[in-house]
């Protein structure tokens, strides 16, 4: 069953997460086309790609710090609100590494994020449903700064 057709899954947070990828794939074609009419359009779409590539990290610190915020059990709160700003810290390392190295530092971040999210989210800190999103979500937004670091401009 994939995750967009999980009867539990909202259909707004499927759409909206969907939609999300748009900007990543689109991206990372403009970063990696070579043709001449192309060519100078790589390096603004490859700084376009790490922007949006660290507003999405920092966006998926805010959900782990409304996660906390919204719970009652206090007892993990120090490690809850203290990852939940970690992505946002990272993000700002991968704006200012730029270049590919931006590229490969948001691809390691996004993947190390989504593995925290599917271990938070086997703990009950999050509905079922978000951690099977968040595995499509984090695979395409990873593949898409990847192949922009391994086939972009260098």
């Amino acid at each position: 069953m994939t995750p967009f057709r999980d009867t539990s899954l909202p259909r707004p947070a499927a759409i909206l997460g969907a939609a999300g990828l748009i900007p990543f794939i689109a991206l990372a074609v403009q970063v990696t086309t070579p043709y001449p009419m192309g060519a100078a359009m790589r390096l603004p779409a490859q700084h376009a790609l790490i922007l949006y590539g660290a507003v999405i990290l920092s966006f998926l610190g805010g959900v782990q710090w409304g996660l906390a915020v919204s719970s009652a059990d206090r007892s993990d709160a120090w490690r809850r609100y203290g990852f939940s700003i970690a992505p946002a810290l990272v993000a700002l390392l991968g704006l200012w590494l730029d270049g590919r190295n931006g590229l490969i530092a948001l691809a390691i971040a996004l993947g190390i994020w989504g593995v925290y999210e599917l271990w938070s989210t086997g703990l009950g800190e999050a509905p079922q449903w978000y951690g099977r999103l968040r595995i499509v979500l984090t695979v395409v937004a990873v593949a898409a700064l990847g192949l922009a670091a391994a086939y972009g401009p260098r």
